[in-house]
């Protein structure tokens, strides 16, 4: 038995590589061009098996962070097809030579939470999802040398110890009692308060540093899809 899926585009469907993608994907995956669009079959156990979907998902979430390609896949049903028109232009082809992935127990998340982020118009939301991509490489819960315990307020944190503190500064609420925070707010010569969303310089000064979280936050993806694919 095998469960199909049919890809659904914000680009037009005449720019993948169906070559390139077949060779990307793990080799139970069968890529087929159908008159009314492209679809991915996998084997199952049983028909329409929801158990696939999570695997095509993280397939499709790690195609996004690479290419900037947005794609969908829907599992056919037997009691109905839908038809879905397809717009856009491609952003970015598969790279070349993409292999299938050994997937890490984080990665899957990691790439859910980066198309989440992406897609977010909420700047303090944008920041929690960025972080969480961070966290997952680099537990909060254990001692990381990842975040360097910030102690000279003459010079900037080092970026994956900023990220957290930004992370920090958004998500708590009332007094600064944090020693890291406090320096670092000296450091940005800034007033001692926690994130208010209805502070315009608090604003201004977030999207700012948006920046530096979806940086940190690619870096971990980028590394993790490189060790997993070597």
């Amino acid at each position: 038995m095998s469960t199909k899926f049919k890809l659904l585009f914000e680009i037009m469907e005449s720019d993948i590589d169906l070559l390139s993608l077949q060779k990307s994907l793990p080799p139970t995956f069968e890529v087929v061009k159908e008159d009314d669009g492209i679809y991915i079959i996998i084997p199952s156990e049983q028909e329409e098996d929801e158990g696939c979907q999570a695997l095509i998902n993280r397939e499709l979430d790690r195609y996004f962070f690479l290419t900037w390609v947005k794609i969908r896949a829907k599992m056919e049903r037997r009691a109905y097809k839908i038809t879905v028109a397809v717009k856009q232009t491609v952003y970015g082809p598969l790279p070349e030579g993409l292999n299938p992935q050994v997937w890490s127990d984080e990665l899957p998340t990691q790439l859910r939470l980066w198309a989440l982020a992406i897609e977010a118009d909420d700047l303090v939301l944008k920041a929690i999802l960025f972080f969480q991509i961070i966290e997952l490489t680099y537990p909060l819960t254990r001692k990381q040398k990842a975040y360097v315990a910030y102690k000279d307020t003459d010079e900037a944190p080092e970026p994956l110890t900023e990220a957290k503190l930004v992370r920090d500064w958004v998500t708590h609420s009332g007094e600064v009692g944090s020693p890291q925070l406090k320096k670092y707010c000296e450091y940005l010569e800034v007033p001692e308060q926690m994130f208010n969303r209805n502070d315009s310089g608090h604003i201004e000064y977030l999207k700012k540093k948006l920046n530096l979280l979806q940086t940190e936050a690619e870096n971990v993806i980028s590394i993790a899809l490189s060790v997993e694919d070597s």
